[in-house]
Order: structure tokens, then sequence, then C-alpha cells
């Protein structure tokens, strides 16, 4: 058996677990931001309409980049879950 103690084997584990769940998590935001704009994925990919350019689906979702009520979106395909763009939706108008 192992000279480390119980406690500190318990702590290492932890510690070496969150860090490695923070990272995947930064890369996948990283990924997210470097998406292209609605208007370049439209050109870059031939396309008059938004629809997927893997699978050809019209499905999309959408969500924030920091969180739900963030104004900088992203959109995902619904069918294949791959990323397609990002946006910043439009302000609301003030009365």
């Amino acid at each position: 058996m192992s000279d480390v103690p119980f406690p500190v084997l318990v702590a290492a584990v932890f510690l070496f677990g969150t860090l490695a769940i923070l990272h995947v998590f930064m890369r996948q935001q990283e990924a997210q931001r470097k998406l292209p704009e609605r208007d370049q994925y439209l050109a870059t990919h031939g396309l008059d309409s938004v629809l997927c350019a893997h699978c050809r689906s019209i499905d999309t979702r959408e969500f924030g980049l920091s969180d739900s009520g963030d104004d900088r979106r992203i959109v995902a395909c619904s069918q294949c879950d791959k990323l397609l763009f990002r946006y910043t939706r439009a302000a609301p108008a003030s009365l």
C-alpha cells in the first residue's frame, strides 16, 4: 500500500478532477468564442438561410455565451449538435 495518507490522496484526486473539468469547460467556451459571425457563416457555406452545413437540418437551438440572458448568442444544430455560428442579439428598443 502507499505511504500517502488517505485524506491527502482524496484531496489530490478531487483537485485534479476539478482542474480537468475546468479545463474542458474553458476549451468549450473558447471554441464558442471562435465561431464565425452569422453573415460570415452563411457566406462561407453559400447559404441563403440558416441551416446546418453538416447535416442540412433547419432545426437550430440557441443559447447565451455566458448565461441564458447573454446578448451574445451561439446557434447550434438540434439534429447533429454541431456549433454553427454566433451573433449579438439586438438591444430592445427603449420607450
